[in-house]
């Protein structure tokens, strides 16, 4: 009997260590989801009230609900030089512009997947390629993920985000709110602001944006020329074909692939720019057509530069620009976006440019 009594003490004195550990265990596990919830809760909060409502999640509010047969990817000359609306008239197809400013090939690539997601009748992609993007690797910054960041929630958006954004410097992976830290005194404007029915409906009038700028819906943002013309320097073109960034020439190919497995059209374009940009460096530029000509036969899509390509209806000139970089008038734009839907229009009928 006794022994029996010293085995049950030995037995209940070697599971109450056990017992602890659990507990123990238990506690560091809740500790460690009530931190997580906690820097969830705080950024939620932070972003709230400190993040400016962008156009950026316009686009995409105005791509769910548009149905579009085609759209434009591409970076800010065409978000200044391509008219959506005008182009739908002359290409028959009714068009969606994606283009924006610090929008690089991976950002394209998941702009694309949602645009195949909720346009069920998309059949023609126009990728728009500004050679600049190509040399110049998207920068590490809290800056750099604004796009991921009005990206709606998806499975798309959790893949968005382990390709691109945890591959970024912690700040912008963790804290994305970071980069509008300092614009603390807008907390009140910005919070009254995401409270009206107009921000729910995302308007763009909840948007501040340059005086001279209106944006007229699509992807469109029209300058007009009440700005001051050309603050910019006059800079000659450079280009490294060298330095060509191997992750942006891997989601073009990826964004190729992914169009030609849904069986979509893909046309290359280059919105044109200034003159004197091209006059600075002729032979430069001539190397850059020819590098993006070579990517659009190896992937067997039509390529149209539109520095190369001038028409009776638009030539471009000096004055249709606000800057030498090549952002366009509004009204140069629209009558750029003409020429632009039918030359879209005849390549995706097969008609060589």
């Amino acid at each position: 009997m006794d022994s029996e009594n010293s085995y049950d003490k030995e037995k209940i004195e070697v599971q109450q260590p056990d017992v602890k550990k659990q507990g123990r265990r238990r506690r560091r596990i809740l500790y460690a989801v009530a931190f997580v919830l906690c820097i969830v809760i705080v950024n939620t909060v932070l972003g709230f009230v400190l993040i400016k409502p962008g156009l950026t999640r316009i686009m995409l509010h105005e791509l769910d609900e548009g149905d579009y047969q085609c759209v434009v990817l591409g970076t800010s000359h065409g978000s200044y030089g391509i008219d959506a609306d005008t182009v739908s008239e002359t290409s028959g197809k009714k068009t969606m512009n994606l283009c924006i400013g610090g929008e690089y090939m991976q950002d394209s690539y998941y702009l694309l997947k949602r645009a195949i997601r909720k346009n069920q009748n998309l059949d023609t992609v126009v990728l728009d390629v500004d050679y600049q993007y190509l040399v110049n690797v998207p920068k590490d910054s809290v800056s750099a993920n604004f796009i991921y960041n009005a990206y709606p929630l998806s499975t798309d958006k959790l893949s968005y985000f382990t390709d691109k954004v945890m591959r970024m410097e912690y700040r912008a992976t963790l804290f994305p709110w970071m980069d509008y830290r300092d614009r603390y005194c807008q907390i009140i404007k910005t919070v009254k602001t995401k409270r009206k029915s107009a921000y729910r409906a995302c308007l763009a009038s909840t948007v501040e944006m340059d005086p001279s700028d209106t944006y007229e819906g699509k992807g469109f943002i029209s300058r007009n020329r009440n700005c001051t013309t050309k603050t910019d320097t006059l800079r000659n073109i450079t280009w490294d074909e060298s330095k060509v960034d191997a992750d942006s020439i891997r989601y073009f190919r990826k964004i190729v692939k992914l169009c030609k497995k849904k069986n979509i059209k893909v046309v290359m374009t280059t919105v044109p720019v200034t003159p004197e940009k091209i006059a600075t460096s002729q032979e430069t530029y001539d190397e850059i057509h020819n590098y993006i000509q070579s990517l659009a036969d190896a992937s067997d899509c039509q390529y149209i530069d539109f520095n190369q390509t001038a028409t009776d209806e638009f030539t471009p000139k000096s004055e249709d620009y606000w800057d030498y970089d090549g952002h366009m008038y509004g009204d140069s734009a629209k009558r750029f976006s003409k020429v632009y839907g039918e030359y879209i229009s005849r390549a995706v009928s097969g008609i060589q440019s």
